[in-house]
């Protein structure tokens, strides 16, 4: 894989994980207050998550090539740890009514 691609794919993860939180946020925000209390221990996880591996996406792009391969290691740890946690928030949100 070049460094482009692996860049560009990346990014993208970045972007799934921001629309993760943002979807944690607005199930929040539609659900009643014993969801929201249930669901906001998973929205700070997520959003620590998110910050560090912001954190290693900047080091990923000022460093060189050399050092590409230990940052991918980190945010890729990070996107799998988001991921997790978003499974664990999504248990909490509202039902949708109709089913």
């Amino acid at each position: 894989m070049n460094d482009k691609t692996l860049k560009e794919q990346l990014q993208t993860e970045m972007e799934n994980l921001q629309s993760l939180v943002d979807e944690v946020k607005l199930q929040m925000h539609l659900g009643a207050k014993e969801a929201q209390d249930k669901i906001q221990p998973y929205l700070d996880e997520l959003e620590s998550e998110l910050s560090e591996a912001k954190n290693k996406w900047e080091q990923f792009e000022s460093n060189s090539e050399s050092a590409w391969e230990e940052i991918e290691t980190g945010l890729r740890k990070s996107f799998k740890s988001m991921q997790q946690a978003f499974e664990r928030a999504k248990k909490h949100f509202p039902e949708k009514g109709g089913e």
